[in-house]
């Protein structure tokens, strides 16, 4: 099924988001460095798949586990890459150690952002018309790559100063976890239809007929969906958590051993 010719749309306007992107970052970057344009490929590449693919057709309508996938790799694995694919730029000697003034405000939207655009665009009204309707749906996916982006920028920001410290990084993400975890436990065990338009699709290909006949009826799918927002977004930031426990150390260390040992009396 998936490799069905109708479920693919080759000829995407994402195409040319993609090579607008592709332009700017050889044009932008300097140096290139391959870790980081590894980074940024596969951020081209989730974002090509989430239209291109059949998680593109699915999800316009059809399958709300497909439309969760989508809207996942909008909001957390697509920014995420892009992130990690700028190059880090050093603190000046003379702002050493200082935060950016304006990182609380930062952190404050990046996390309404990255959370509520989420519940916001799981509203049963707004999930419909979004996904009807088409200028709807390109401000829903333009708001999540932006709040997605926001939201990573204190963990993964290119500008040490607008990095949270650790700590409080950590404590960012973990009630980011548990915002994500309370929609996706409603979603889960709701018996409200949380996404209207995805309860009845015309079934132009057949496709809806072959998933239902395997078990996927739309109540099975909408668990799916909450599953996919439950569990996915908990596991990325507990890596985040690790990756940023992992620095914090790696920080402590180094000042411990550039720390110059007084003499003995």
């Amino acid at each position: 099924m998936m490799w069905t010719p109708e479920l693919w749309h080759w000829m995407s306007p994402i195409w040319a988001v993609v090579g607008l992107l592709l332009i700017g970052y050889l044009m932008a970057v300097r140096p290139l460095q391959p870790a980081r344009c590894i980074a940024f490929l596969l951020g081209l590449l989730f974002l090509s798949m989430a239209y291109v693919s059949p998680i593109g057709y699915l999800a316009d309508g059809f399958v709300f586990s497909a439309h969760m996938i989508q809207h996942l790799l909008m909001l957390l694995v697509v920014p995420l890459c892009l992130l990690l694919s700028l190059p880090s730029r050093q603190t000046t000697p003379a702002h050493a150690g200082e935060k950016s003034p304006s990182l609380k405000i930062l952190a404050t939207l990046g996390w309404l952002g990255g959370v509520g655009a989420m519940w916001f665009w799981h509203v049963p009204s707004l999930c419909t018309i979004s996904t009807e309707t088409f200028t709807v749906g390109l401000v829903r996916d333009a708001s999540f790559l932006l709040a997605g982006l926001i939201f990573w920028w204190p963990i993964y920001g290119p500008l040490e100063r607008t990095r949270l410290e650790p700590p409080v990084g950590v404590l960012y993400l973990f009630t980011a976890c548990l915002g994500c975890s309370l929609l996706g436990i409603y979603i889960t065990f709701t018996s409200t239809v949380v996404c209207p338009v995805f309860a009845s699709p015309a079934d132009q290909f057949g496709v809806l007929a072959q998933l239902q006949a395997a078990g996927l009826t739309p109540g099975v799918d909408q668990n799916i969906g909450g599953l996919l927002m439950w569990i996915p977004p908990c596991i990325l930031y507990t890596g985040a958590i690790i990756s940023l426990l992992a620095r914090w150390y790696t920080s402590v260390d180094h000042d411990h051993s550039t720390t110059p040992i007084a003499p003995l009396a």
